[in-house]
This record gives structure tokens, C-alpha cells and sequence, in this order.
């Protein structure tokens, strides 16, 4: 069965929270939680959002993989502006079968296409072999995260 890459927009919304509802299948551990569905608006609202690029992967009417990005404007001379991948999974039955692979082709034609040159990506550690296979390269520093209570 061949997998079809699309950009979700506002009209997938459902989809969207479907997907939410079990995202933990498409984690190297399954075993956590999924990230839970937003309200219906909320999910419209989040697609619609022009900063905000989220690609699924179908095998038919299965959701097999997705990809996340937010576009960043830049402060400085040069392109408009950068990509942060956020989030990127494919579900463990059809891993190794190229859906990640088509996945960041489609975010590098959707930068093509529009003078994005730049896509940094916060790997957990596990991912780093694919997003180094896929041409990624390693930056100095080391990203480290906050979170206010």
C-alpha cells in the first residue's frame, strides 16, 4: 500500500485531534501518554495558525506518520526566516518503510518553495541517527529547556 504526504489546514481538524488522541503510537515508547485532542476551535484555530506547518502520512485512510514545524521570522538580514521541527513520528508498524524519509521531503519542498533555507530540530536522542542520515548536521551548543511552575 503506497503513503500519501499532506499539509493538514483547519478542515482537518478532526483528524487532527484523532491523531492527538493517540500520538503516543508514533513515540519510540508508547507506553506514555497520548498528547490529547483540543476543542474542535482550538484545533481550527492551531491549523489555520500561518506560523504553524503540520504534515500526516496516509496508507489509505490510516494516519501512518506526522511532521510539525513552526516557521520563525527572522530578526536578521538573509532568509525570511528558519523552521523549528517540533515534533516528527511514525507509527511502529511502518517504521523503516520510508514514511520519515517522505515526511522531511515534504518539509524541504515546502522550504523550497518558499526561500526557507534553515530547519533546526531539538532530536531526542533516539531520532539522531535519522535526522543525521536525512543530511541533518550537528551545531554547537546543546538546547536546554526551562519550565516555569
Amino acid at each position: 500500500m503506497g503513503v500519501g504526504i499532506r499539509r493538514l489546514g483547519r478542515e482537518d481538524a478532526e483528524l487532527f485531534n484523532e491523531l492527538s488522541e493517540a500520538d503516543n503510537l508514533f513515540d519510540e515508547d508508547p507506553s506514555g501518554a497520548p498528547s490529547g485532542a483540543l476543542t474542535l476551535d482550538g484545533a481550527r484555530a492551531f491549523l489555520a495558525d500561518p506560523s504553524v506547518l503540520f504534515w500526516v502520512a496516509e496508507a489509505g485512510t490510516l494516519t501512518v506518520g506526522f511532521l510539525h514545524c513552526i516557521v520563525q521570522r527572522r530578526r536578521t538580514a538573509g532568509p525570511w526566516a528558519e523552521l523549528l521541527l517540533m515534533e516528527m513520528g511514525v507509527h511502529a508498524h511502518w517504521r523503516r518503510q520510508g514514511v520519515g524519509t517522505a515526511l522531511v521531503s515534504a518539509m524541504e519542498l515546502w522550504m523550497a518553495e518558499n526561500d526557507v533555507l534553515d530547519v533546526w530540530v531539538p532530536a531526542n536522542t533516539y531520532a539522531v541517527g535519522f535526522y543525521l542520515k536525512a543530511g541533518f548536521t550537528a551545531d554547537e551548543g546543546a538546547i536546554l529547556v526551562k519550565q516555569l511552575h
